[in-house]
């Protein structure tokens, strides 16, 4: 990694994780008291995190808007507009543990809304939380007033049409096990009736309920509807019903690192609908908005805080980074996110305050490029295919994966760091090989230092991390780069999974030869990894050459592989995107630990990019079968993790090689 760019991380201290973009754009809100004092009674903490709650009607976003403050030293609530005109309010909420940046938007009605904009909202912030706060009809055993936190919500319109009926095919979003486990908790509770925000008054305490809902495009105004026949048939445990819940929950889903719940209050019960002589509609609106925002903001003030960490100084092994004006000089993010539409993608990346934000498809060759890095074409082939996928992509102003990578072009010239990092955080059913594609005369992985990511949430970790000690080795071919160093070398794979459960072994390196597992793997690794006492020190990368065989009946990828080795300690990983040809992948390995031997002060990311700059410079001196090679493996070849990690081996003799 370049030295300005390590300099520029080190002034910072941090870097924060993905998606939030705090900055406002205008301020939208007059001037409100702080609303925290409800909550003062619960012990507060100093950590920071960030929740969205979507809506859908005026008086919704209203009763959100009641309970949040400015944030920082401001005045007023302020605004951020996405760049497809999305526009978030945000504010901030004190609770017991960490204090909460939520973002607001009051979105269209239905379905296919809510999922979209669940989406965008997700990759805008990254927030730990997700709700969507609104008003619905009761359809059983609730009154006005009464509050539902939807531990499932059907999509009721999904069916067969028959010549005289229509057959259910069940479809349904399901709330987040922690957020429902609390909703339970505070429902068995009467306090939350405290942090209610409205003058409006009722003759009778509202109740909550943890139970199931429906929702369709249809305002159901009557029991004497078919469809309320139809949903007292097949969804007769459904309580209430609504119009958004089923998509929000559906694009949620997706996302891992995400909790997501719906919240409605009842402002209308199906005989009662549309009956404006006791009370008017409006009144019994706000009632319900102020009654769901009262919860919710509830579960917010109780949830477990347990991961939360200081975003400003604290970094995850993920390598997640801010999509504002805080991420340090130098690096560029980049979100890749699968849409609920066919073949539809969301890009979202970031480089300072410069932005790239789109939604598309990506051209076909990019797509049938990844089926060709998986197959058997020669290397001379492959890399005709990967030249005509470049231009393709060049060519083709329709394609996000084009678009992009013109504006990433940019930020390199417009960089004042030597060799920007590329921050990858891809959510797509295959994986881009984003190394080998071209930004300007270089392709990516030659113009930038790469990190691969995962969404998890492991320990938090400092940035300038260094892996020390000796190399851990499974391999039955000797790698002379890794004799120089204190070593212990296996043959047998269950032995070498055994030496990691051991307490007190210090190994900065734990190499894997993949082509040392001749028959395919029929019992999962994945155990051994998780109960890892090396791996729970957090002081080792992985280097996985090749892929390992693994038999179809344990049902693990080489990819889920990857993410095992993250999830429990390991500060990075190297591996292959495809299994290689055994002779390059093991020049690889002995370039790499030449490389760091000369220059140990080197980040893994910017040891790999110097790699494959050298075979890209062979390959436009002279095509020929082994320059074509020597391109596909050394490419091929990515980093997951902390950018900043760097190895500090014990040569043989005792001595650090650092």
């Amino acid at each position: 990694m370049s030295g300005s760019l390590r300099q520029s991380i080190a002034q910072s201290g941090s870097v924060r994780q993905a998606g939030t973009s705090p900055a406002a754009i205008a301020q939208a809100e007059v001037p409100k008291p702080p609303v925290s004092a409800p909550y003062e009674g619960i012990e507060g903490g100093t950590a920071t995190d960030w929740a969205v709650i979507l809506t859908a009607l005026g008086v919704e976003h209203k009763a959100v808007e009641a309970h949040l403050e400015p944030i920082g030293q401001a005045t007023r609530l302020s605004e951020e507009i996405h760049l497809n005109g999305t526009i978030y309010t945000q504010g901030q909420f004190k609770t017991h543990n960490c204090t909460w940046n939520v973002a607001i938007a009051q979105i269209d009605m239905g379905n296919a809304s809510a999922g979209i904009e669940a989406v965008r909202a997700m990759m805008q912030f990254n927030p730990r939380v997700i709700l969507f706060v609104g008003v619905a009809g009761g359809i059983k055993d609730v009154k006005v007033g009464d509050v539902v936190a939807a531990s499932i919500v059907y999509g009721y319109e999904c069916g067969k049409v028959m010549d005289d009926r229509t057959l259910p095919r069940p479809k349904l979003g399901e709330a987040d096990y922690d957020l429902k486990q609390r909703a339970q908790a505070e429902a068995r509770k009467n306090d939350w009736r405290e942090q209610i925000r409205s003058d409006l008054s009722s003759d009778v305490a509202p109740s909550v309920y943890v139970k199931p809902i429906a929702a369709g495009e249809k305002v159901i105004a009557s029991r004497k509807a078919e469809v309320y026949e139809y949903l007292r048939e097949y969804y007769d445990d459904a309580i209430a019903v609504e119009m958004e819940g089923f998509g929000f929950l559906k694009a949620t889903q997706q996302v891992k690192n995400v909790s997501a719940m719906v919240i409605r209050g009842i402002s209308d019960l199906l005989d009662g609908k549309n009956d404006d002589s006791i009370e008017p509609e409006q009144v019994r609106q706000e009632r319900a908005a102020h009654h769901a925002s009262a919860f919710a903001f509830t579960l917010l003030a109780k949830l477990d805080g347990e991961g939360v960490i200081e975003r400003s100084e604290m970094y995850q092994t993920t390598a997640q980074v801010a999509f504002d004006s805080t991420l340090p000089e130098g690096m560029i993010s980049l979100n890749v996110q699968a849409l609920l539409e066919e073949n539809q993608y969301y890009i979202h990346a970031h480089h300072g305050k410069r932005a790239f934000t789109n939604r598309g498809q990506f051209d076909r060759s990019l797509m049938d490029l990844h089926q060709q890095i998986e197959g058997n074409l020669t290397a001379n082939n492959l890399v005709s295919a990967i030249d005509d996928c470049n231009a393709r992509v060049k060519n083709s102003v329709d394609c996000l994966a084009g678009q992009f990578l013109t504006w990433l072009r940019q930020q390199q010239n417009d960089s004042s760091a030597q060799v920007p990092c590329l921050m990858i955080d891809e959510h797509t059913e295959f994986e881009i090989p984003w190394e080998l594609l071209e930004s300007g005369a270089k392709p990516v992985g030659v113009a930038f230092q790469t990190v691969r990511q995962r969404q998890m949430e492991p320990e938090a970790a400092p940035l300038n991390a260094c892996c020390g000690g000796g190399v851990l080795v499974y391999a039955h071919a000797k790698y002379g780069g890794w004799q120089r160093y204190q070593r212990q070398q296996f043959t047998v794979f269950q032995e070498f999974l055994s030496q990691m459960q051991k307490p007190a072994t210090e190994f900065g390196l734990v190499f894997i030869d993949g082509y040392s597992v001749e028959e395919p793997l029929k019992s999962s690794p994945t155990a051994y990894i998780k109960r890892s006492k090396l791996f729970r020190s957090g002081t080792s990368i992985v280097f996985i050459s090749g892929q390992l065989h693994l038999d179809a009946s344990i049902g693990l990828t080489h990819r889920t592989l990857l993410t095992n080795f993250l999830e429990h300690g390991a500060k990075g990983i190297v591996g292959t995107l495809r299994r290689i040809d055994r002779v390059r992948a093991k020049e690889v390995v002995e370039l790499f630990s030449e490389e760091h031997r000369q220059h140990p002060d080197r980040t893994i990311p910017e040891i790999l990019r110097r790699l494959r700059g050298r075979v890209w410079e062979a390959l436009e001196d002279e095509v020929s079968e082994n320059t074509c090679a020597s391109y596909l493996a050394t490419f091929l070849h990515v980093y997951y993790g902390n950018p900043m990690t760097r190895l500090q081996l014990t040569s043989a003799e005792g001595e650090s090689n650092d």
